[in-house]
């Protein structure tokens, strides 16, 4: 009888570890939020979409990140702290704009897109796909990644991103070299691009999309509005001891 309570008790305990490990398993949901203000026919309109993390101790500091970077878009020099804040601001200063010139044409706008582009067993990656328009000739667009060590939910700084940052940077000059067509020899600063006087350097954007570790130069970075997006995609086996694998 001894021993079958002890069989029985161990039983319980295994299925109890079981349980809270699925229940710690961390997942994701998707959020969205809209706002919109019209005067007369014109209107200005915020739109995000964005994951939330759940079930994981992780997910409170990868919530906490996610959500200071999307108030980044929002020029939020008033240290607003949420969505509907940050929208109301934005939707505020497009009606003050309006009142003071009545005939300017065009609308505002905030587009952003948050989704979860890679996951390993350790590692997390989101992509930022970011459009607005707030006046001016042309609007704007961006993109971001960020990502996390998926068992602690720590933000990964360049420094743990890049194992091997020269060698990364060789390898991107390369590849970017190869996609504009400028041959080696040439400076890329005669063949129109902007470079600081440390030369051609990483772009703000690097993250992991399947298996590709992806590198993305938006407008303004490296050249002209004009030009473009530059994407540069590597595979991850092709990296190994110079970025983070799996």
């Amino acid at each position: 009888m001894k021993y079958l309570f002890f069989i029985v008790t161990l039983l319980l305990f295994s299925c109890g570890q079981q349980i809270a490990e699925t229940e710690a398993k961390l997942s994701f949901s998707t959020k969205t939020f809209s706002s919109k203000r019209c005067i007369d026919d014109n209107c200005a309109k915020v739109e995000v979409s964005y994951p939330v993390a759940e079930n994981s101790p992780a997910a409170d500091p990868i919530n906490e990140d996610l959500m200071e970077q999307m108030l980044l878009y929002f020029n939020n020099e008033k240290g607003l702290d949420n969505l509907d804040s940050a929208a109301s601001n934005f939707l505020d200063s497009y009606e003050e704009f309006k009142n003071d010139f009545p005939e300017a044409p065009g609308e505002w706008s905030i587009e952003l897109e948050v989704e979860l582009s890679y996951e390993s067993d350790s590692t997390l990656s989101f992509k930022f796909s970011e459009f607005n328009y707030s006046g001016g000739a042309h609007p704007n667009s961006s993109v971001y990644y960020m990502n996390f060590d998926k068992q602690s939910g720590e933000y990964l700084s360049v420094d743990r991103l890049l194992l091997d940052e020269k060698k990364l940077l060789g390898i991107a000059e390369k590849a970017f070299r190869k996609h504009h067509e400028v041959e080696e020899g040439k400076s890329l600063g005669d063949a129109g691009f902007f470079l600081p006087e440390t030369g051609f350097f990483l772009p703000n954007a690097m993250g992991y999309e399947g298996d590709k570790f992806v590198m993305i130069y938006i407008p303004y970075e490296i050249g002209p509005y004009v030009m473009g997006y530059t994407e540069l995609e590597f595979e991850l086996k092709d990296l190994e001891g110079v970025v983070r694998q799996r």
